[in-house]
């Protein structure tokens, strides 16, 4: 039919051009020093990978969750403080808002909440009595355990199929990408929103 025969021509022709649109904006991105979605780079198949670890770890944390009645906020607040316990490091509130970025008055809410079900304390510095300091208590490690035990336990498993040498080098790997982690945690928040960016976000969209 005409209307066949006039669309054949013109779809590769469309296509061609999104072609070379996608391209050249790949170009500029890679002079950027960006990489554009879905582009290919090398390692760009275990990014993926440790973006569904990720995702599965984010899930089995907002299931336990729910199963003991505790917020994802809640257990990161305990998870913080008790890594800051095994550091020797002291955690106040204040330290507590600026790891989970939130704000005072949510900050003093959610250690109220932890407070009322006998999961953290105020404790003043035996040093500085205008300090306040906050602790987990060992309701707060028992539930931590049943939470996190069935997760530990068969990542363990894995583990322990590996090699010394194997471990050491994923180690050491897993701690770069952390701190790679931080540091673009760092970059991104000091700098501007795009003016786009900036009118999605005062409209709600």
């Amino acid at each position: 039919m005409p209307s066949s025969d006039s669309e054949g021509p013109s779809t590769p022709a469309a296509g061609g051009e999104a072609g070379r649109v996608s391209a050249e904006a790949g170009r500029v991105s890679a002079e950027a020093g960006q990489v554009p979605p879905g582009a290919g780079y090398p390692g760009r198949e275990l990014m993926l990978l440790l973006q569904s670890f990720t995702t599965e770890t984010d899930r089995y944390i907002d299931a336990m969750g729910r199963r003991y009645g505790m917020h994802r906020t809640d257990l990161m607040a305990l998870s913080a403080v008790l890594e800051a316990q095994r550091e020797g490091r002291t955690v106040t509130p204040g330290i507590l808002s600026a790891q989970l970025s939130l704000s005072s008055a949510a900050t003093t809410a959610l250690v109220d909440r932890l407070g009322k079900v006998g999961h953290m304390v105020r404790e003043r510095s035996g040093t500085d009595r205008r300090q306040v300091q906050l602790e987990i208590t060992d309701s707060a490690r028992t539930t931590g355990a049943e939470i996190f035990s069935p997760m530990v336990e068969e990542l363990i498993q894995v583990v322990s199929r590996h090699s010394p040498e194997e471990i050491e080098l994923l180690s050491t790997f897993m701690a770069e990408l952390r701190d790679g982690l931080v540091r673009a945690r760092e970059k991104a928040v000091r700098q501007e929103p795009s003016s786009s960016g900036s009118a999605a976000a005062s409209s709600g969209s």
